[in-house]
């Protein structure tokens, strides 16, 4: 029997048992529709694999089982991530209001970096990974990384400084603006 007959003859008899699988896991429309899918489409890359006669169904089954284990393990990678994009793990403090005003602060000056020096300082800060860790994945010498970490840093400290400087002394300098002596020109004025 040819590849495509022996797949069809598959799918056409245990496709019902494979979705009765999905749905009673809870797995509804596309989600369902997409498993099923991806089940069947492993089963044809390894057609040579599936067992014949007997052993066929509970072989889909298992795969469609590790399918949706995988899939749920990448969709609590992805929300972790866009938590902590987000900002919804925020600092200890993050009840007062003092406390999310300073985070805002730092998510401002990180968002003004340059994003090679934003996901350096990430790498190494927020994900923990040491210096040669975050050169491997941003495919940098290490060397590089050090002296590009110290620079972003340089920058952020400056951003966070500036931001600092603007909420707190912005009344003071628009005092000292305003009391400064004239100069001669404005004095003729």
């Amino acid at each position: 029997m040819n590849p495509e007959a022996r797949f069809r003859d598959l799918f056409e008899a245990h496709y019902p048992g494979v979705a009765r699988y999905v749905l009673a896991r809870g797995f509804r429309s596309a989600d369902a529709d997409d498993l099923i899918a991806a089940t069947f489409e492993v089963a044809w890359r390894r057609l040579d694999r599936v067992p014949p006669g007997e052993g066929t169904l509970p072989w889909l089954l298992a795969v469609t089982r590790n399918l949706a284990r995988n899939e749920a393990r990448r969709a609590t990678r992805e929300r972790l991530f866009q938590q902590r994009l987000s900002g919804i793990t925020a600092p200890a403090d993050e009840g007062s209001a003092a406390g999310r005003a300073e985070w805002e602060v730092v998510r401002t000056a990180l968002a003004q970096l340059r994003p090679c020096d934003r996901d350096l300082i990430l790498l190494v800060a927020w994900d923990e990974l040491s210096l040669n860790q975050a050169a491997q994945v941003l495919g940098l010498l290490p060397v590089t990384a050090r002296s590009r970490l110290h620079r972003a840093r340089r920058r952020l400290a400056a951003l966070l400084d500036q931001s600092g400087n603007e909420t707190s002394q912005a009344p003071a300098r628009t005092r000292a603006h305003s009391a400064r002596p004239k100069t001669e020109e404005e004095t003729d004025a």
